[in-house]
């Protein structure tokens, strides 16, 4: 089948791995897209992918929920467990477009598998040197830098596999129906990262460790699939061609969705890291009382993303500069309703538009970030836009938690703006309004 063909008929099909989700308007989302005209190869590695980075995002979110009561018991401040994410961050920032240009030239399945081998063997040496200091093998001097470059493997290898998994979805979808493919890719995150919570939960019962090493067995298990099972994409650049030139991060193509993409990333992880906070101050909250209600609202904001990615997209789809448009729209309305609001039920609603927005502006940042490089930069333009979001996520809780410092309503004002300053940018700007429709 050619390009065009495939581009024309594709549906984007999940077939049975839709049952890792469970929740009825998701099944109903992924069940209207059909499979008529894709080919048996790529149906299956649309099937074959998808759950292999559920079990990715599910193990994050494990992580963040277990890794904090594991390093206070060890003696860790929260300081030195910021460190170690921080520091990952920074290594995945650095080594993300490296990996999206690899892929270009020796396919995406080798680099996929580059990367969850990375994450499956990071998560297993986290689990082991907590392990061991809990025992009291190791001192909590020891351990802290231990955990930094456990940690660092995922930074440094892990992240291969989101710009090569980009790309693949990228080869082998046309314009019309790139951003339904991406915000997939994303909404497969987004499911293991709603789930992880609750099966970390469980399998606490066999132990504190039990969701780590669950979760680098899962990696495994992903890095098998892929490897014996997972069809390959060409790779975009012959071998032994001479390199072209890289792909910049200022470069005029893409430079206004690189810009979007760490203002609506700094914008999420500010609202991450003040949102309990936030809750406590102005709802006059104890401690388990803003537990509770935090970890509502954190469900109603991932919830309200996936409802964006898996089925108002998969079933309208929107154009990519629509997407971008209508999230920033509604991610103002998030957060307007944060400003004003003064109960519960508001600040949710609140989340939920926010959550709305989040789903929109990603996958369609990506999509247009992609559909303006050509088909032999699909990985580089991928591993940069996962860099820029990482830089996000690095500069956003340092400025959260000193506006906060200086007024709980400060972060939400900054973000207020920031969506508003995008929302316009996202309307005058002419790369926007010449992404294909």
């Amino acid at each position: 089948m050619s390009y065009g063909t495939r581009a024309a008929t594709f549906k984007y099909c999940l077939g049975s791995s839709v049952d890792l989700v469970g929740h009825a308007d998701v099944r109903a989302g992924l069940g209207a897209l059909s499979c008529d005209g894709m080919t048996g190869e790529t149906r299956k590695a649309f099937r074959l992918l998808f759950p292999c980075l559920v079990s990715t995002g599910m193990g994050q979110a494990m992580l963040f929920a277990i890794l904090p009561p594991a390093a206070r018991e060890i003696g860790l401040s929260s300081i030195q467990v910021s460190t170690i994410f921080v520091v990952s961050a920074v290594f995945w920032a650095f080594t993300s477009p490296a990996w999206g240009r690899l892929s270009d030239r020796v396919g995406r399945r080798r680099v996929i598998l580059i990367g969850l081998l990375g994450y499956g063997v990071s998560m297993g040496l986290l689990a082991a040197v907590i392990g061991a200091t809990l025992e009291g093998a190791l001192t909590a001097a020891v351990a802290w830098p231990a955990m930094i470059a456990a940690r660092c493997i995922f930074g440094a290898i892990g992240s291969a596999s989101p710009p090569a998994a980009q790309a693949f979805v990228a080869d082998r979808t046309g314009p019309e129906d790139r951003a339904a493919g991406v915000a997939l890719i994303n909404a497969a995150f987004g499911v293991g990262q709603t789930l992880g919570p609750a099966v970390g939960a469980l399998l606490a019962m066999f132990g504190l460790l039990a969701p780590i090493y669950f979760s680098a067995f899962l990696a495994v298990v992903s890095a098998a699939v892929i490897y014996f099972w997972l069809p390959d994409s060409a790779p975009r650049v012959a071998p032994g061609a001479r390199p072209q030139a890289r792909l910049a991060f200022l470069d005029p193509r893409i430079r206004p969705f690189f810009l979007l993409q760490i203002f609506m990333q700094a914008v999420r992880a500010v609202t991450m890291i003040t949102l309990a906070f936030f809750l406590q101050d102005q709802l006059a909250l104890d401690s388990k009382q803003t537990g509770q209600a935090a970890g509502i609202g954190f469900m109603v904001l991932a919830l309200a993303g996936l409802v964006s990615q898996l089925i108002i997209v998969q079933r309208f789809r929107p154009a990519p500069s629509q997407m971008i448009r209508g999230g920033l729209g509604a991610a103002v309305i998030g957060f307007g309703l944060l400003w004003v609001g003064t109960t519960f039920g508001v600040y949710l609603s609140g989340l939920a538009f926010l959550g709305l927005g989040l789903g929109l502006v990603r996958p369609g940042n990506a999509a247009a970030s992609s559909l303006a490089v050509s088909a032999d930069e699909q990985g580089a333009v991928a591993g940069l836009l996962n860099a820029v979001g990482v830089t996000g996520n690095i500069i956003g809780p340092l400025l959260g938690g000193y506006l906060y410092a200086l007024s709980p309503s400060g972060p939400i004002l900054l973000n207020l703006l920031l969506m508003i300053t995008g929302f316009f940018y996202a309307w005058i700007h002419p790369r926007i309004r010449e992404i294909p429709q």
